[in-house]
């Protein structure tokens, strides 16, 4: 720990190593941009995020250029543009999360887990007082705590460090079979289980098919349950729920075949192997009611199936579901909340906010008015590196041209070789009078969008509605032009 609590060594050290794992990435030429940013998500963020729970609320002002180098770095690792275009524009064109949104989504997670600890565990005693300390001494994570503090982890659910011991015997789930539905003897249970959230609550329903023994009349049962509030649960931990709860009431029965139906596969996954993770609770009691039915000679399995396959079963615990979930449905019960619930709202609220800076990056605004934005991944992924590179320089305005390339000492005037006006993004693509032969299979991609920069480039204009999509057969025909002319290929 740094003794005067400014931690700028430890920033530093972050820095460099996330650095060195950054220019490594960028040795490797000749990959695809997707190829590429999972490595950067994979082997150069862990490495910059490492311990950043403790230093970054210390990473402001002049102590985050190192952490923006390494972003930016990796971003010319992900679509090739220059080192020299700002930090929030190469984050928004390689769509690389920001350091700042990195650091807090690891903080809240980390905040939130200390909630879920056991009360016997000293960490989790130690939530009240970060919070008490208002003026002097505060902790790191008290800003964390700040900004949730409108967020209620009172009520969170406690996760222990396992569910069951490495002994004992885990549940049968068959993923790729589909139930069977002859009778056994001793009598045969089907157990429909589907969950529903909607109208801001989460509900589920359970439809039940009963074959008593010596071949009595066939019964079948349903009956629904508002969990609680969309702000509390999920569907997963809904249909964790209504196992726990059915299982609950056949508790009574003995030599049965219970199987249990969902087309919830990670809800099967986990009942076949539970790990320390959210809904922990309802799979313990699940568990425990498992024992108890097979003390009484009862059989149980889990079979997942799939939505595409029509079960009448399920269809029924489908409806029950959406019962639950009505406008003027009342929860039943208090249930807790659920981690991955909670860790979700958390991190939007404390998320910074995703627009780019006022003064930064007038250039790519005009041309893409909806960055930083998901459509980025659509423009480079399916690129090569030389062609990403291209696309990068163009929409950046940060290319080997003479307008970029006289503000930066390079060449000795702005003027394009022919004569006519200044080398710019615009003059390059639409009206300079060498590339005329070039430019024929690019005039010829719209007749009424010529010389719209954004609409040749994948970006958004003013005047596109929401329903806008990037033409990406433009888009790709602006860059056979660039490639064609050789002007941005570096000398």
């Amino acid at each position: 720990m740094d003794t005067r609590l400014k931690y700028k060594e430890h920033i530093a050290r972050a820095a460099s190593k996330g650095l060195e794992a950054a220019m490594e990435l960028r040795r490797l030429r000749g990959l695809t941009p997707a190829t590429a940013r999972q490595l950067f998500t994979s082997t150069v963020a862990p490495v910059v995020d490492y311990a950043s729970t403790v230093w970054m609320h210390a990473c402001k002002d002049k102590a985050s250029g190192p952490i923006n180098r390494v972003q930016r770095v990796g971003a010319q690792a992900i679509v090739g543009i220059f080192l020299t275009v700002a930090t929030n524009v190469a984050e928004a064109e390689a769509h690389i999360a920001t350091a700042q949104r990195r650091f807090w989504r690891r903080a809240v997670k980390m905040w939130t887990d200390i909630h879920t600890l056991p009360e016997t565990h000293p960490l989790r005693r130690s939530t009240a007082w970060i919070k008490k300390f208002r003026r002097y001494h505060r902790s790191p994570l008290y800003q964390v705590a700040d900004a949730l503090k409108n967020i209620e982890m009172k009520f969170l659910e406690t996760i222990n460090p396992f569910v069951l011991a490495p002994w004992e015997t885990r549940m049968q789930s068959d993923i790729e079979a589909m139930p069977d539905s002859h009778t056994v003897p001793g009598g045969s249970l089907q157990v429909a289980v589907s969950s529903s959230a909607r109208n801001g609550l989460v509900g589920f329903g359970v439809a039940i098919k009963k074959q008593p023994p010596r071949y009595r009349k066939l019964k079948l049962k349903t009956f629904s349950v508002t969990l609680g509030a969309r702000s509390e649960q999920n569907p997963f931990s809904a249909e964790l729920a209504a196992m726990a709860h059915t299982l609950n009431m056949l508790v009574g029965l003995k030599d049965y075949r219970i199987t249990l139906l969902t087309s919830n596969k990670a809800a099967a996954l986990t009942m076949r192997n539970p790990r320390q993770q959210s809904g922990q609770e309802f799979v313990c009691q699940t568990y425990k009611l498992i024992t108890r039915l097979q003390r009484n000679g009862n059989r149980i399995n889990i079979q997942w199936v799939p939505t595409s396959a029509d079960n009448k079963l399920l269809g029924l615990a489908k409806e029950q579901a959406r019962t639950a979930t009505q406008k003027d449905a009342v929860p039943q019960g208090s249930a807790p909340r659920m981690k991955s619930t909670t860790l979700k709202i958390a991190r939007s609220q404390a998320a910074a906010s995703k627009d780019l800076p006022e003064k930064v990056g007038r250039h790519v605004k005009r041309v893409d008015a909806a960055l930083p934005g998901k459509h980025t991944r659509q423009l480079y992924d399916r690129l090569s590196w030389k062609e990403a590179s291209v696309l990068a320089q163009l929409r950046t305005g940060m290319a080997r041209l003479n307008s970029y390339l006289y503000r930066i000492n390079v060449a000795e005037s702005d003027q394009c070789a022919c004569g006519q006006a200044r080398e710019t993004v615009e003059h390059f693509l639409f009206r300079c009078r060498k590339w005329t032969t070039q430019r024929t299979a690019l005039l010829q991609c719209s007749q009424t969008h010529r010389g719209n920069l954004s609409f040749f480039l994948g970006g958004k204009s003013p005047s596109d509605n929401e329903q806008w999509a990037p033409n990406l057969e433009a888009m790709r025909a602006s860059i056979r032009f660039a490639i064609a002319t050789g002007r941005l290929d570096a000398t």
